[in-house]
């Protein structure tokens, strides 16, 4: 269950700035046991933000964001095997405590030409976003896109830091399994790993990886081209380069139709190839998705059906360090998750060898009332696990499924409630 307070502006203070804060709290009803399912938790995030006016040119501003992520005290620590925490929905370094951050400070300047924003933000890129639970994952970056001509951007940028989210800790484990495929690679500090929360911290050290250099990374750069044509067409390719770990090629494409009047048939297509660079931190690295969705629909209903595939390489166990990798799948350790058929708690298809379909679909209700449906199937995979009660390296037996239900009510612009069922 989450509650939510979405941001509400008065752009009357701080002279003619906007200031907006948002309050979020997120509650476990309960859970069936097994390995990796947490079964109890309760936490908050409140958020203030301030931007300022134009700073003397048009299109240039500030802007600040402070976070504050903790326990709203019905969460019970210290739980039992049978009544297990939900780490996932903190970002302190110990059971219960509260974490403060500023999370965005940045610098930006916008025109008809030129957008370019440096600082501490949330990134939206296709390998620099993923589902959140409250404390976001925030990156210390330069980014600027060029406008040349009608529907072609350029962009690049350029990372050297970031501090990883609350839901990091599930990314790991509940969601990953120890694989190192869904968005992080490595414990949390309250997992009694070394990567910490809610803290800016170079690339290579959020790999947890102690090979010597590794921790000390020049970062991640970034460079993509993306072309629309009106709002029908668009196609985007990006280069994402980690220095020292991996290269990163990312390409999407969309294509959209009207099917009837105020119903329109979108079809989507996506390619991501992985290979190892420089030093090779991350060990030999040679992974490849692809996928494919279409969806038909309105405001009212909408139904959609996903693929991804991945390749198959020899998983081999790679010594990194004091850390240990059963190679074959992503090397996914900085918040990426664009594949079509992720679920709430499975990003499988990042995994080797792994055919993935999803189906779903929404159906507005009333207004302010959106139910919300979908069932997702991934083939066993041969990416070994690690941790959650299973043996280091256990291979799948059969395939993973997860059916997702969500209702959201939002009666009005400063109030929404969700409730989630998922299994």
């Amino acid at each position: 269950v989450a509650a939510e307070v979405p941001k509400k502006e008065d752009k009357a203070l701080f002279s003619g700035g906007t200031v907006s804060g948002e309050i979020k709290a997120m509650h476990i009803l309960g859970d069936k046991t097994n390995s990796f399912t947490p079964e109890n938790g309760s936490a908050y995030l409140g958020t203030l933000k301030y931007v300022t006016p134009d700073l003397g040119v048009s299109g240039l501003k500030a802007g600040a964001a402070f976070y504050i992520n903790g326990d709203t005290g019905a969460t019970t620590w210290n739980a039992p095997t049978t009544n297990k925490t939900a780490q996932g929905m903190f970002t302190g370094s110990a059971d219960g405590d509260t974490a403060t951050l500023l999370g965005q400070a940045y610098l930006e300047f916008k025109s008809k030409m030129l957008d370019a924003k440096v600082g501490r933000q949330i990134l939206n890129t296709p390998l620099t976003t993923i589902k959140w639970s409250l404390m976001p994952n925030f990156y210390q970056a330069a980014v600027a896109t060029v406008k040349p001509v009608t529907g072609l951007s350029l962009t690049a940028l350029h990372i050297n830091a970031m501090s990883y989210g609350s839901r990091s800790a599930a990314d790991y484990m509940l969601i990953g399994e120890g694989t190192g495929t869904a968005g992080v690679f490595g414990r949390t500090v309250q997992q009694s790993g070394t990567r910490e929360q809610a803290k800016f911290i170079n690339l290579g050290k959020g790999t947890g990886i102690t090979t010597a250099g590794a921790d000390n990374t020049s970062g991640m750069s970034a460079f993509n081209a993306t072309f629309k044509a009106g709002k029908n067409f668009k196609i985007s390719v990006w280069d994402y380069i980690v220095h020292d770990y991996a290269n990163n090629l990312y390409a999407d494409a969309m294509y959209q139709l009207p099917v009837m009047k105020g119903t329109n048939l979108t079809l989507n297509a996506q390619y991501l190839k992985q290979s190892d660079e420089g030093s090779k931190y991350a060990g030999e690295l040679d992974f490849a998705m692809y996928g494919a969705k279409a969806k038909v629909g309105n405001k009212k209903w909408s139904a959609f059906l996903a693929y991804n595939s991945s390749n198959n390489k020899t998983a081999t166990t790679t010594s990194l360090g004091s850390a240990q990798r059963f190679s074959g799948g992503f090397f996914n350790a900085w918040g990426a998750d664009p594949a079509y058929t992720s679920s709430l708690f499975s990003r499988n298809a990042y995994r080797q060898d792994v055919s993935a379909y999803k189906i779903g679909g929404h159906y507005t209700i009333m207004k302010g009332l959106k139910l919300m449906v979908s069932h997702a199937d991934y083939g066993k995979s041969k990416t070994g696990a690690a941790g959650g009660g299973v043996t280091a390296g256990a291979l799948a037996t059969n395939d993973a499924t997860e059916t997702d239900i969500v209702l959201v009510y939002k009666p009005t612009k400063a109030l929404m409630l969700k409730i989630f069922k998922a299994q």
